[in-house]
């Protein structure tokens, strides 16, 4: 009878087999534990433990890894990483390779940063065309940040060095926790009434992404881009980044970069006036030495005027006879044509013409006046005899003689015909003085 051996490995092959399975099923996870036994060694990789209450998991961070990574593993703290699960073939350990890691609890504010940052960027915030370009020399700047923080001192410290003629206006804010978000919208909504300001430095020491966080707020970014004032951010560190920093006109990396930004070295600007002014003054020298030379050049191609001059004077004196004798023989003209002008204006004048018309309006007057009164006596008795006929016309002489009108209630209308009117209906009936009310019984044809 044959018996079945089992298979039997090797300790190698099955380490071997074990990791083969073990980084096929686990390709990439996220891990969060407390760090602990951190070992770097000379040859810069981190070692340590992941450990939570029940268990622990051997983990390394290589260096190629870590070099460009904002965090690094710190004894004792909590974290959050990636990386692979593999097994160590010559100790039989399984350990994980990170290569991604930052502290535990900023995952959220991570997805929250960039949802926001993708959706801030889709509605036009970060688009060049909105950013307000930085005056050259500000006469007085506005810094949004805590009145306490070391920011203040430094910025001030290198304003004053670089250009001290620029004033500062310090809108203390809390740059840091839950309020601080909405002092910072409120100074940037405030400060563009305040007079004489030019722009606003909004700035802020390093820190972390919880610390930075009021500066990642929709609120802030928003207050930021509808500022009608440049708006510069200095948040933080070279390698930190805000969603202030997108929305806002410059990002400068520091603080005291910022003041490199805004303002220029006075004595550079100093300088370089000097060494245009220099430079302007040779231009000058140069143009004026060109012109000089070639003013020699055309006086030297010029006649001589002296000869020239006494020849247009000749010619200006026998033209200035010729236009003396034109002028005489034409006043002699004019003279003539005038005189004989006035003689046949002599002979049309209207005032013979004027006299009979006189003596015409003379005759007229009397009898336009006996016109006019005989017209008005016409026109008198045609008047009255007007007046005499309409005072016969008139409806209230015919009710004074004893007739009366009878009128249809409620309408008003004037009863003609008795045959329109029905029994009971009512009637207004207009005598000479007044009226009466009445009621009708009967129609009698």
């Amino acid at each position: 009878m044959d018996l079945q051996l089992p298979n039997i490995y090797t300790v190698s092959s099955l380490t071997r087999e074990i990791r083969e399975r073990l980084e096929s099923h686990f390709p990439l996870v996220w891990v969060s534990g407390e760090v602990s036994n951190l070992r770097r060694p000379v040859s810069g990789h981190y070692y340590f433990t992941l450990k939570d209450a029940q268990a622990q998991l051997r983990a390394v961070l290589f260096k190629g890894n870590h070099q460009n990574m904002r965090y690094k593993p710190e004894e004792g703290r909590q974290i959050l990483c990636r990386g692979r699960i593999t097994v160590f073939e010559p100790r039989g350990d399984y350990q994980l390779i990170v290569d991604y890691l930052e502290p535990a609890g900023l995952g959220a504010l991570a997805q929250a940063f960039e949802a926001l940052k993708t959706r801030l960027a889709a509605e036009g915030l970060f688009e060049a065309a909105h950013k307000k370009t930085l005056p050259f020399l500000p006469r007085r700047l506005a810094l949004v940040t805590s009145p306490t923080g070391a920011v203040v001192r430094d910025f001030l410290r290198l304003l004053q060095s670089r250009f001290p003629n620029v004033h500062v206006l310090v809108y203390p804010v809390k740059v840091q926790g839950v309020e601080a978000a909405g002092e910072i919208v409120r100074a940037l909504q405030d400060l563009p009434h305040y007079p004489g300001i030019d722009l606003i430095v909004l700035a802020r020491g390093g820190g972390s992404l919880e610390d930075l966080w009021p500066f990642n707020e929709e609120s802030v970014a928003r207050a930021i881009y509808h500022c009608p004032l440049p708006v510069v951010s200095a948040i933080g560190h070279e390698v930190d980044f805000t969603i202030a920093d997108f929305v806002a006109d410059v990002r400068a990396p520091t603080p005291s970069a910022a003041v490199e930004l805004v303002v220029p070295d006075k004595a550079e600007l100093r300088r370089r006036l000097e060494r245009l002014g220099t430079s302007l003054y040779r231009s000058w020298r140069r143009h004026l030495e060109g012109e000089r030379r070639h003013l020699v050049s055309v006086a030297r191609r010029l006649p001589d005027l002296s000869r020239r001059l006494v020849d247009l004077r000749l010619r200006l004196d026998e033209r200035a006879e010729a236009l003396s004798r034109r002028f005489a023989r034409y006043r002699d003209i004019q003279a003539q044509r005038l005189h004989l002008a006035r003689s046949r204006l002599l002979l049309l004048s209207p005032r013979r013409a004027l006299q009979d018309m006189r003596q015409r309006l003379y005759r007229l007057a009397p009898r336009l006046g006996l016109d006019w009164r005989r017209s008005q006596e016409t026109r008198r008795r045609h008047l009255l005899y007007c007046e005499d006929h309409l005072a016969k016309l008139d409806p209230m002489s015919i009710l004074k003689r004893g007739y009366a009108v009878a009128m249809l209630l409620p309408e008003g209308t004037v009863i003609r015909d008795a045959a329109f009117v029905s029994p009971g209906a009512g009637i207004r009936v207009k005598v000479a003085k007044g009226a009466m009310d009445c009621q009708v019984v009967e129609t009698v044809p």
